[in-house]
């Protein structure tokens, strides 16, 4: 993330944003330059991928592509030509990778969604995984839309808002819309996520944590990219929210493993490695002390 016009977020989300119907699991923008890698690194595990290998999304997400070209393939598609201004469609256990063409680069927007009326809206039959790019009619226009709710975002990455989740519905439908016969082929719950965190360094912290809790992460190591001590960090964190830097660590690990116990059919051992446990044995004993039953028969109550 270099610079306020390249970023990503991924974002706490918590049982009353499920609960609402549609919520964002995380958002970005950036500039890929000719030659650059592409994906960068330092994404979740359940979200990054490479070329050779691609990934499946448990959720949804559509990506603006501005200024660029490269290619698109999916399971259900084969692969495409991703021309300037297009709109991909990416649907959740639909294995799927894309790139920019070495020689041009491109810029693009992305949100990722998810929840029983995401679902709903998308199983309309209005767009298809088979048709997953669509051209963009008025990318300008889409493109102001898309900064609208990435500035949101942007500037309160810990906040996910039932406000927010509508803002996104109101660019998803319009971005389905636009897609409408444009096809380019045939083929533990966390008290206080919904509000606003007034301290700053407080902020930074839970986006670092909700966007890096995947891998190693400790108090030292967050208050060593933060302008804090580890004591002013801990004493801040514990005043704004009313439990230790430790516990949201944890919550956003178990959150996440909730989201893919409920929403996948992944391995109990694959949803542990990508919710950001060191073993499939710690998220049994998180599950365990925070839902009094070991992840296997929290998963088999949550689809009865």
């Amino acid at each position: 993330m270099k610079d306020a016009y390249e970023f990503y977020h991924y974002l706490p989300v918590s049982d009353d944003a499920m609960r609402w119907g549609i919520y964002i699991t995380g958002a970005g923008r950036g500039s890929i330059p000719a030659q650059q890698a592409y994906p960068s690194e330092g994404h979740p595990s359940l979200y990054q991928f490479n070329w050779k290998q691609g990934r499946t999304l448990p959720e949804f997400q559509v990506i603006l592509i501005t200024e660029g070209q490269g290619s698109f393939e999916s399971s259900l598609t084969g692969e495409q030509a991703v021309e300037p201004n297009t709109l991909i469609f990416l649907f959740p256990g639909v294995w799927h990778r894309y790139r920019p063409d070495p020689a041009t680069g491109w810029s693009e927007r992305w949100v990722s969604f998810n929840g029983e009326m995401a679902h709903g809206l998308m199983n309309q039959g209005l767009v298809c995984a088979e048709k997953a790019l669509c051209a963009c009619p008025d990318p300008m226009a889409q493109m102001r839309r898309f900064d609208r709710l990435l500035a949101r975002i942007h500037s309160h990455p810990t906040e996910n808002s039932i406000l927010l989740s509508m803002h996104a519905m109101d660019l998803i439908a319009e971005l389905i819309e636009l897609s409408l016969d444009r096809p380019l082929s045939d083929a533990g719950q966390v008290s206080g996520l919904m509000h606003s965190i007034d301290d700053a360094l407080v902020a930074q912290a839970m986006d670092l944590i909700w966007t890096h809790s995947h891998r190693p992460l400790s108090v030292t190591h967050l208050a060593a990219q933060l302008p804090c001590t580890r004591r002013t960090l801990e004493r801040r964190f514990m005043a704004a929210r009313q439990h230790s830097i430790l516990d949201e660590i944890n919550a956003c690990r178990l959150s996440r493993a909730r989201r893919l116990l409920r929403e996948t059919e992944l391995s109990i051992k694959t949803v542990a490695y990508l919710a950001g446990f060191t073993s499939s044995e710690r998220m049994r004993v998180a599950f365990l002390s925070q839902e009094g039953c070991p992840p296997d028969q929290y998963r088999k109550q949550q689809s009865g």
